[in-house]
Protein backbone atom coordinates (compact mmCIF):
# COMPACT_ATOMS: atom_id res chain seq x y z
CA UNK A 1 0.00 0.00 0.00
CA UNK A 2 1.38 3.57 -0.87
CA UNK A 3 -0.08 6.20 1.02
CA UNK A 4 0.32 9.73 -0.43
CA UNK A 5 0.24 12.85 2.31
CA UNK A 6 -0.89 16.39 0.76
CA UNK A 7 -0.21 19.31 2.62
CA UNK A 8 2.12 17.59 5.19
CA UNK A 9 3.68 20.61 6.43
CA UNK A 10 0.61 22.24 7.51
CA UNK A 11 0.14 21.27 11.76
CA UNK A 12 -2.55 18.57 10.88
CA UNK A 13 -0.59 16.92 8.22
CA UNK A 14 2.91 17.16 9.63
CA UNK A 15 1.88 15.33 12.69
CA UNK A 16 -0.32 12.75 10.71
CA UNK A 17 2.95 12.32 8.59
CA UNK A 18 5.30 11.48 11.52
CA UNK A 19 2.75 9.58 13.04
CA UNK A 20 2.11 7.14 9.88
CA UNK A 21 5.05 6.80 9.26
CA UNK A 22 5.88 5.44 13.29
CA UNK A 23 2.54 3.57 13.18
CA UNK A 24 1.79 2.11 9.47
CA UNK A 25 3.13 -0.51 7.69
CA UNK A 26 2.35 1.14 4.88
CA UNK A 27 5.11 3.86 2.81
CA UNK A 28 3.99 6.85 3.29
CA UNK A 29 4.87 9.92 0.41
CA UNK A 30 4.77 13.60 1.38
CA UNK A 31 3.92 15.12 -1.55
CA UNK A 32 5.23 19.31 -3.02
CA UNK A 33 4.10 22.00 -0.64
CA UNK A 34 1.92 24.26 -1.68
CA UNK A 35 4.42 27.20 -0.31
CA UNK A 36 7.17 26.69 -1.93
CA UNK A 37 5.01 25.83 -5.00
CA UNK A 38 2.70 28.51 -5.26
CA UNK A 39 2.86 29.16 -9.19
CA UNK A 40 2.37 25.16 -10.24
CA UNK A 41 1.28 23.55 -6.99
CA UNK A 42 -2.13 21.72 -8.46
CA UNK A 43 0.14 20.58 -11.82
CA UNK A 44 3.61 19.30 -9.62
CA UNK A 45 1.10 17.53 -7.49
CA UNK A 46 -1.11 15.72 -10.80
CA UNK A 47 2.82 14.73 -11.51
CA UNK A 48 3.26 13.17 -8.45
CA UNK A 49 0.16 11.19 -8.11
CA UNK A 50 0.63 9.68 -11.98
CA UNK A 51 4.33 9.13 -10.65
CA UNK A 52 3.58 7.69 -7.47
CA UNK A 53 -0.04 6.04 -7.97
CA UNK A 54 -0.74 5.85 -3.88
CA UNK A 55 -3.59 3.79 -3.07
CA UNK A 56 -4.85 6.17 -0.49
CA UNK A 57 -4.57 10.20 -0.81
CA UNK A 58 -4.58 12.14 2.67
CA UNK A 59 -5.21 15.59 1.91
CA UNK A 60 -4.78 17.99 4.59
CA UNK A 61 -3.79 21.01 2.61
CA UNK A 62 -6.34 23.99 2.53
CA UNK A 63 -6.61 27.65 2.05
CA UNK A 64 -8.16 29.87 5.08
CA UNK A 65 -8.19 32.94 3.95
CA UNK A 66 -11.37 34.96 5.41
CA UNK A 67 -10.52 38.03 3.32
CA UNK A 68 -13.47 37.97 0.61
CA UNK A 69 -11.54 40.27 -1.67
CA UNK A 70 -11.31 39.33 -5.84
CA UNK A 71 -8.08 37.78 -5.51
CA UNK A 72 -8.75 35.88 -2.61
CA UNK A 73 -12.22 34.54 -3.71
CA UNK A 74 -10.11 32.69 -6.90
CA UNK A 75 -7.12 31.31 -4.27
CA UNK A 76 -10.15 29.92 -2.04
CA UNK A 77 -11.84 28.12 -5.22
CA UNK A 78 -8.53 26.92 -6.44
CA UNK A 79 -6.74 25.81 -3.31
CA UNK A 80 -9.78 24.58 -1.96
CA UNK A 81 -11.99 22.75 -4.22
CA UNK A 82 -10.42 22.65 -7.77
CA UNK A 83 -7.54 21.29 -6.48
CA UNK A 84 -8.98 18.64 -5.21
CA UNK A 85 -11.26 17.88 -8.43
CA UNK A 86 -7.99 17.61 -10.22
CA UNK A 87 -6.31 15.26 -7.57
CA UNK A 88 -8.95 13.20 -7.60
CA UNK A 89 -9.54 12.92 -11.47
CA UNK A 90 -5.52 11.71 -11.86
CA UNK A 91 -5.48 9.50 -9.12
CA UNK A 92 -8.77 7.34 -10.45
CA UNK A 93 -7.14 6.68 -13.24
CA UNK A 94 -4.98 3.90 -11.31
CA UNK A 95 -7.31 0.74 -11.10
CA UNK A 96 -5.27 0.33 -7.97
CA UNK A 97 -6.34 3.55 -6.21
CA UNK A 98 -8.66 3.03 -2.89
CA UNK A 99 -9.22 5.94 -1.38
CA UNK A 100 -9.28 9.42 -0.47
CA UNK A 101 -9.09 11.40 2.76
CA UNK A 102 -9.58 14.93 3.12
CA UNK A 103 -10.39 17.35 6.04
CA UNK A 104 -13.46 19.71 5.69
CA UNK A 105 -14.73 22.18 8.48
CA UNK A 106 -17.30 22.37 11.18
CA UNK A 107 -18.16 26.06 9.53
CA UNK A 108 -19.89 24.50 7.27
CA UNK A 109 -22.44 22.63 9.26
CA UNK A 110 -23.68 26.18 10.48
CA UNK A 111 -24.70 26.12 13.85
CA UNK A 112 -27.72 25.90 16.08
CA UNK A 113 -29.26 29.00 14.85
CA UNK A 114 -27.76 29.42 11.03
CA UNK A 115 -27.55 26.24 9.20
CA UNK A 116 -25.26 27.74 5.68
CA UNK A 117 -21.65 27.77 5.70
CA UNK A 118 -20.59 30.48 8.11
CA UNK A 119 -18.26 32.33 5.44
CA UNK A 120 -16.76 31.63 1.54
CA UNK A 121 -14.20 29.06 2.89
CA UNK A 122 -16.43 26.81 4.33
CA UNK A 123 -18.71 27.18 1.34
CA UNK A 124 -15.47 25.84 -0.71
CA UNK A 125 -14.86 23.35 1.48
CA UNK A 126 -18.93 22.30 0.98
CA UNK A 127 -19.16 22.51 -2.40
CA UNK A 128 -16.60 19.87 -2.22
CA UNK A 129 -19.11 16.97 -1.34
CA UNK A 130 -20.86 17.16 -4.70
CA UNK A 131 -17.78 16.55 -6.87
CA UNK A 132 -16.72 13.72 -3.94
CA UNK A 133 -20.15 12.13 -4.77
CA UNK A 134 -19.20 12.29 -8.33
CA UNK A 135 -16.06 10.38 -8.14
CA UNK A 136 -16.87 7.84 -5.29
CA UNK A 137 -18.24 4.36 -5.97
CA UNK A 138 -18.08 0.53 -4.96
CA UNK A 139 -14.57 0.59 -5.33
CA UNK A 140 -13.19 4.51 -4.39
CA UNK A 141 -14.15 5.34 -1.10
CA UNK A 142 -14.29 9.30 -0.11
CA UNK A 143 -13.95 10.23 3.10
CA UNK A 144 -14.55 13.98 4.50
CA UNK A 145 -13.52 14.92 7.84
CA UNK A 146 -15.43 17.79 9.10
CA UNK A 147 -12.90 19.00 11.85
CA UNK A 148 -13.76 21.58 15.04
CA UNK A 149 -11.12 23.25 16.64
CA UNK A 150 -7.40 21.16 16.83
CA UNK A 151 -4.57 21.56 19.75
CA UNK A 152 -1.85 19.99 20.57
CA UNK A 153 2.28 20.75 21.20
CA UNK A 154 4.26 22.90 18.95
CA UNK A 155 1.12 24.26 17.19
CA UNK A 156 2.44 27.44 15.07
CA UNK A 157 -0.92 28.89 13.80
CA UNK A 158 -2.09 31.85 14.53
CA UNK A 159 -5.14 30.30 16.95
CA UNK A 160 -6.48 31.61 20.42
CA UNK A 161 -4.74 28.76 22.41
CA UNK A 162 -1.30 29.73 20.95
CA UNK A 163 -2.22 33.45 21.48
CA UNK A 164 -3.17 32.30 25.28
CA UNK A 165 0.02 30.44 25.81
CA UNK A 166 2.13 33.25 24.07
CA UNK A 167 0.79 35.45 26.35
CA UNK A 168 1.05 33.21 29.67
CA UNK A 169 4.80 32.08 28.89
CA UNK A 170 5.39 35.94 28.53
CA UNK A 171 3.48 37.13 30.71
CA UNK A 172 1.62 39.87 28.68
CA UNK A 173 -1.59 40.85 28.51
CA UNK A 174 -3.93 39.47 26.00
CA UNK A 175 -7.06 40.93 25.11
CA UNK A 176 -9.96 38.73 24.32
CA UNK A 177 -13.56 38.97 22.96
CA UNK A 178 -16.35 38.83 25.50
CA UNK A 179 -16.11 34.89 25.17
CA UNK A 180 -19.52 33.71 24.49
CA UNK A 181 -18.37 31.70 21.50
CA UNK A 182 -18.45 27.47 21.77
CA UNK A 183 -14.98 25.83 21.59
CA UNK A 184 -14.82 22.33 20.69
CA UNK A 185 -11.07 20.64 20.75
CA UNK A 186 -9.55 17.69 19.58
CA UNK A 187 -6.07 16.72 20.34
CA UNK A 188 -4.32 16.32 17.24
CA UNK A 189 -3.08 12.85 18.11
CA UNK A 190 -7.07 11.63 18.54
CA UNK A 191 -7.48 12.93 14.53
CA UNK A 192 -4.16 10.83 13.48
CA UNK A 193 -5.40 7.24 15.20
CA UNK A 194 -9.16 8.36 13.75
CA UNK A 195 -7.46 8.93 10.13
CA UNK A 196 -5.09 5.47 10.44
CA UNK A 197 -8.85 3.74 11.48
CA UNK A 198 -10.11 5.51 8.48
CA UNK A 199 -6.94 4.04 6.13
CA UNK A 200 -7.35 0.43 7.90
CA UNK A 201 -11.07 -0.10 6.81
CA UNK A 202 -10.68 1.58 3.32
CA UNK A 203 -7.92 -1.64 3.31
CA UNK A 204 -10.31 -3.78 4.18
CA UNK A 205 -13.44 -2.75 2.70
CA UNK A 206 -15.56 -1.72 4.97
CA UNK A 207 -15.86 1.69 4.10
CA UNK A 208 -17.53 2.56 0.38
CA UNK A 209 -18.41 5.46 -1.53
CA UNK A 210 -18.83 9.10 -0.47
CA UNK A 211 -18.96 9.48 3.46
CA UNK A 212 -18.79 12.69 6.08
CA UNK A 213 -17.94 12.34 9.16
CA UNK A 214 -17.39 15.19 12.28
CA UNK A 215 -14.44 15.53 14.30
CA UNK A 216 -16.05 17.04 17.70
CA UNK A 217 -14.97 16.09 21.47
CA UNK A 218 -18.53 16.03 22.34
CA UNK A 219 -17.97 18.54 25.17
CA UNK A 220 -18.24 22.23 23.92
CA UNK A 221 -17.02 25.14 26.20
CA UNK A 222 -17.43 28.25 25.80
CA UNK A 223 -14.26 30.60 25.24
CA UNK A 224 -14.45 32.69 28.57
CA UNK A 225 -14.87 29.29 30.66
CA UNK A 226 -12.43 27.77 28.84
CA UNK A 227 -10.53 30.60 30.37
CA UNK A 228 -11.53 30.18 34.21
CA UNK A 229 -10.89 26.65 34.37
CA UNK A 230 -7.03 27.33 33.07
CA UNK A 231 -7.20 29.96 35.81
CA UNK A 232 -7.75 27.28 38.22
CA UNK A 233 -5.19 24.51 37.18
CA UNK A 234 -2.02 26.78 35.71
CA UNK A 235 0.73 27.93 38.09
CA UNK A 236 -0.05 31.12 37.44
CA UNK A 237 -2.73 33.37 36.35
CA UNK A 238 -3.52 34.18 32.88
CA UNK A 239 -3.29 38.07 32.37
CA UNK A 240 -6.61 38.23 30.30
CA UNK A 241 -8.61 41.73 29.09
CA UNK A 242 -12.00 40.23 28.38
CA UNK A 243 -14.35 42.42 25.75
CA UNK A 244 -11.41 44.16 24.44
CA UNK A 245 -11.46 42.53 21.16
CA UNK A 246 -14.48 42.28 18.46
CA UNK A 247 -15.88 39.55 17.48
CA UNK A 248 -14.64 38.26 13.80
CA UNK A 249 -16.94 38.81 10.77
CA UNK A 250 -19.39 36.18 10.84
CA UNK A 251 -18.12 34.26 13.83
CA UNK A 252 -20.72 31.94 14.95
CA UNK A 253 -20.86 31.59 19.10
CA UNK A 254 -23.68 29.23 18.81
CA UNK A 255 -23.01 25.20 19.32
CA UNK A 256 -22.54 23.20 16.30
CA UNK A 257 -26.50 20.93 16.38
CA UNK A 258 -25.25 18.24 13.72
CA UNK A 259 -23.02 15.84 15.13
CA UNK A 260 -21.72 12.52 13.01
CA UNK A 261 -18.64 11.16 14.49
CA UNK A 262 -17.05 8.48 12.87
CA UNK A 263 -18.56 5.05 14.21
CA UNK A 264 -16.57 3.53 17.40
CA UNK A 265 -14.12 6.64 17.68
CA UNK A 266 -13.65 8.52 20.72
CA UNK A 267 -10.87 10.98 21.63
CA UNK A 268 -8.55 9.51 24.32
CA UNK A 269 -6.92 12.73 25.27
CA UNK A 270 -8.08 15.42 28.26
CA UNK A 271 -8.34 19.10 27.05
CA UNK A 272 -7.46 20.24 30.80
CA UNK A 273 -4.82 17.64 31.30
CA UNK A 274 -3.40 18.21 27.77
CA UNK A 275 -3.37 22.11 27.96
CA UNK A 276 -1.82 21.88 31.36
CA UNK A 277 0.88 20.30 29.80
CA UNK A 278 1.51 22.98 27.24
CA UNK A 279 1.17 25.48 29.12
CA UNK A 280 3.32 24.82 32.20
CA UNK A 281 5.88 22.12 30.82
CA UNK A 282 5.54 22.12 27.48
Amino acid sequence: MKIAIIGSSGFIGKNLSFFLKKNNPNKVFLLSSYTLNKNNWIEKIIREIRKIQPNIIINCAANQNLNNSKKNLIDLINSNLYSNVMFLNEAIRNKKFMGYITFGTKWELGDSKLSKPLNFYAATKQANDSFFKYFSNKKISIISLKIFDTYGPNDKRKKFLNDLLKSYKNNKLLKITQGKQFLDYVHVNDICFLVNKIINDIKSKKLKGYNSFTVSSMKPIRLINLVKKLNKILNKNLKIAVGKKKYRQNQSKNKVNRIFNYPKWKPKHKLFKELKIIFDKG
